[in-house]
């Protein structure tokens, strides 16, 4: 049972640190043993007493948020004792198999409409909708043709940035009033490293090494192989010449914008049943709190204020009746707040020469670390909320 939850919430993805606090906390309802946990992001190793040793190790990764709502569902289940480890085994094993809630064709539709959605915070202007949803289009098809193919998720990231590029270059040019990046980069948002680079700077803020670093490393170079697409597809498509400025949306634009951007996720995502007013409320009060953060600090720090704010609110507004998982609600607000997209519009800009120097580069980095750092901060106020009084007799075993 401690196996089989372990690597799914591994594959949701959780940070290592909540996955090894979790089990731990299970284990101690089901055993008197001594029990151990190591978590990596790709693999698990749990030893009980001095005889029992298990090892997971798994290379897929689910994004789908009904199926993270119910690995946690079955892990609150667990730590209370409230089921049986043969249930509970089952369960997982449903939850990790189960297909997306919506066909294909919609979750394609679903991208599109998120893609409209983060095009309305980022290029604001009517001329732009029909181009965000025309590469939305494009990517969620690339995305979905190749889901049954994982040997070709190396080359995902910069297959669907060189086809954006050149489609955006040759077709929706016309659409680029302050560059062509503020078109292609919210039909990106799927290949974008945002939740590897912020899970990976809070398991390095919390001395996880191994596991941190991994990430980090992986963010960066899927980060790298997006650069190279947009390069490349510059190369052969050619820049885009200036063009005249089109009508902005206005100001209600950005609130629109939020609920695009929930009802497109919950679609794209296969959110749990009922679950969209939720996740029309955690991505409002990540986004809006981003903004108004903004108006004191700059677009670098104001992730900070805005993740510190989101998580607690996740997990408060989880204990209402009727809502989703904690998980499901923590994993929305990651979405809304696109650390990845800052990070990838910045290093192509530098590596397309639009930036001089480094200072974008730095700006990117200091934004995905300051979203990571209030995660954290707000995952601490929760769990300092929610300490129990007395502590499990299994232990956890952090690898360096």
């Amino acid at each position: 049972m401690l196996r089989d939850l372990g690597i799914a919430m591994v594959e949701v993805p959780f940070p290592v640190q909540l996955v090894e606090d979790r089990l731990v906390a299970i284990a101690a309802r089901y055993t008197t043993q001594r029990v151990k946990v190591a978590v990596l992001p790709t693999m698990l190793f749990i030893q009980i007493g001095a005889a029992v040793h298990e090892m997971e190790g798994t290379s897929q990764f689910s994004g789908q948020l009904d199926t993270a709502g119910r690995i946690e569902e079955v892990a609150a289940l667990a730590a209370a004792g409230a089921i049986t480890p043969r249930d509970a085994i089952d369960a997982v094993h449903a939850a990790r198999h189960q297909p997306p809630r919506f066909g294909a064709a919609a979750t394609i539709v679903g991208y599109a409409v998120t893609t409209v959605g983060f095009g309305m915070v980022v290029e604001p202007t009517w001329k732009a909708l029909l181009a965000h949803l025309f590469l939305g289009l494009v990517v969620g098809m690339i995305a979905a043709i190749s889901r049954p193919f994982p040997n070709l998720s190396p080359i995902l990231p910069t297959l669907s940035a060189l086809t954006v590029t050149l489609l955006a270059t040759w077709f929706v040019a016309d659409v680029a009033d302050d560059g062509l990046l503020r078109v292609i980069s919210p039909a990106l948002i799927a290949t974008l490293p945002g939740m590897a680079l912020v899970i990976g700077s809070i398991e390095l803020a919390r001395g996880r090494i191994v596991s941190g670093a991994s990430r980090t490393v992986y963010g960066i170079a899927q980060l790298g192989l997006l650069v190279y697409g947009v390069v490349l597809g510059e190369r052969i498509a050619g820049q885009v010449p200036p063009q005249t400025p089109s009508t902005p949306m206005g100001a209600w634009a950005a609130y629109a914008a939020i609920v695009v951007i929930a009802v497109g996720l919950y679609v794209y995502l296969s959110a749990p049943r009922g679950s969209l007013p939720w996740l029309l409320l955690i991505i409002a009060v990540a986004m809006l709190t981003q903004d108004l953060a903004g108006l004191v600090f700059n677009s670098a720090h104001s992730g900070f204020v805005a993740a510190m704010v989101a998580i607690p609110f996740a997990f408060g507004a989880s204990r209402l009746k009727g809502a989703p998982p904690a998980g499901v609600l923590g994993l929305a607000a990651f979405w809304s707040l696109v650390p990845g997209q800052l990070t990838f519009m910045s290093v192509s800009r530098g590596a397309s020469g639009d930036y001089a120097g480094t200072a974008g580069v730095s700006v990117a980095a200091g934004a995905i670390v300051s979203i990571a750092l209030g995660t954290l901060v707000g995952w601490s106020l929760v769990r300092t909320v929610r300490a129990r009084k007395r502590r499990p007799t299994a232990e956890s075993v952090t690898v360096h």
